[in-house]
């Protein structure tokens, strides 16, 4: 990416079926852009040129479509870019007024346009008072952030929104609890990384059908596993080869001849690769869990093999791994100390993990925070040892994400 845009990053949100809707942007001006400008206060980075930037990279340079995966944008607003917005597709894009953005008249005036032109309009982290009354007329969701709002304090706040025809969207939702009881509350939309922690630790038992699929995982990690053992342990699963070798005829891979036998996709691809996909294919038949956290797992996977190869002695396939299993926990409901345990993974791996050790775990904790658009715990000093800045991390992260949404796209 160009030096000066803006890192940008999504968040999921989801129906109350765990189907994703749409896609918050997330974006922060990249370093350059914040020190450039003398004449500018960059340390207070102004709002209405970030979100300008953000709509310009978003459909200029990725494609906005492309940057959501084909679902409606929700992009923040300031007061300047709801007054005069930019020439998009209504339906593709969802307006968020910022906090900072007050109820009056000129804002409430520019609102009403935008509704009756056709645009989708939420009122961003809100709180409820009487000045707020003729937007939410208005507006058609409202985002509520429930970790400043819970218990008493939250139910209050639904009661005053009874009048209003508004969509309830509950953001920063961190475990699957939470969840349950916004929905039980009337939410029908929900944002946080609660889909990436496990749902429910209830002792150690792992249920039936997830621990077949526990077992293969263990067989395809077994270091001393032979090519021929792994070829019949693939072969023996009719939906696991023909899922295999679908991934491998996607567009996800630009591959001379076509892989036709499971036996082919081992030569072409080698031993360590087949275990991974097999691995990649046996947590997707998890079908109680969300397609998006294959997503995220596939993107960090690729975001961390991208990121070995600019590590002096890394292994992209460990790298690979690591990021593979980095959501375990969500995948069986279970801590990872406990799945580990049936697992013959390979200690590094484990304890970056875990632990977040090694140039691995430096690396995995990183490709979380990008993923989170936490740029700012982002190690950049670290990873500038090894010519990774802000420009390349971002395009590891887009083009990870669209190789995710191919292979993903493949398997279902």
């Amino acid at each position: 990416m160009d030096s000066e845009n803006v890192l940008l990053a999504r968040q999921p949100i989801y129906d109350d079926n765990l189907s994703v809707v749409a896609y918050e942007l997330l974006f922060r001006p990249s370093k350059a852009e914040q020190h450039s400008d003398n004449q500018e206060n960059q340390a207070d980075w102004d709002g209405d040129k970030a979100t300008s930037q953000v709509i310009i990279n978003a459909m200029a340079e990725i494609g906005l479509h492309s940057a959501a995966d084909n679902k409606p944008a929700f992009i923040n607003f300031t007061q300047r870019w709801l007054e005069s917005p930019p020439p998009f597709d209504k339906k593709a894009v969802t307006i968020e007024l910022l906090e900072s953005i007050k109820p009056s008249p000129k804002v409430i005036e520019s609102v009403q346009s935008l509704v009756n032109d056709g645009y989708t309009v939420a009122l961003d982290d809100f709180e409820f008072g009487e000045e707020w009354i003729p937007l939410l007329e208005l507006v058609q969701i409202v985002k509520i952030d429930v970790l400043v709002y819970s218990g008493e304090k939250l139910e209050n706040l639904i009661r005053q929104l009874e009048p209003f025809r508004v969509k309830l969207l509950a953001e920063k939702v961190e475990n699957y609890a939470v969840y349950e009881r916004c929905r039980e509350l009337g939410f029908i939309m929900f944002q946080g990384y609660f889909f990436c922690r496990p749902q429910n630790i209830t002792g150690t038992a792992i249920p039936a059908n997830k621990l077949v699929v526990m077992k293969l995982l263990a067989e395809l990690q077994k270091p001393d596993v032979e090519i021929a053992d792994l070829e019949n342990l693939i072969t023996n699963d009719p939906s696991l080869s023909v899922k295999l070798l679908r991934i491998f005829d996607s567009a996800a891979f630009t591959l001379r001849s076509k892989v036709d036998s499971v036996r082919k996709a081992i030569v072409l691809f080698g031993l360590k690769q087949l275990r991974s996909w097999a691995s990649v294919i046996a947590l997707s038949q998890l079908s109680d869990k969300p397609n998006e956290l294959i997503v995220t797992t596939l993107t960090r996977a690729k975001m961390m093999e991208v990121m070995a190869s600019h590590i002096p002695g890394a292994n992209p396939d460990s790298f690979f791994t690591a990021g593979l299993f980095s959501t375990i926990d969500a995948f069986f409901d279970q801590t990872k100390d406990v799945i580990f345990n049936s697992l013959p993974l390979d200690e590094s791996i484990t304890n970056a993990l875990l632990k977040f050790e090694g140039e691995m775990g430096v690396a995995l904790r990183n490709v979380i925070h990008q993923e989170q658009g936490l740029w700012d715990q982002i190690e950049w000093d670290h990873l500038a040892l090894y010519e990774i800045d802000e420009n390349r991390i971002e395009t590891i992260y887009l083009d990870a994400l669209k190789w995710a949404g191919e292979i993903v796209r493949s398997l279902i």
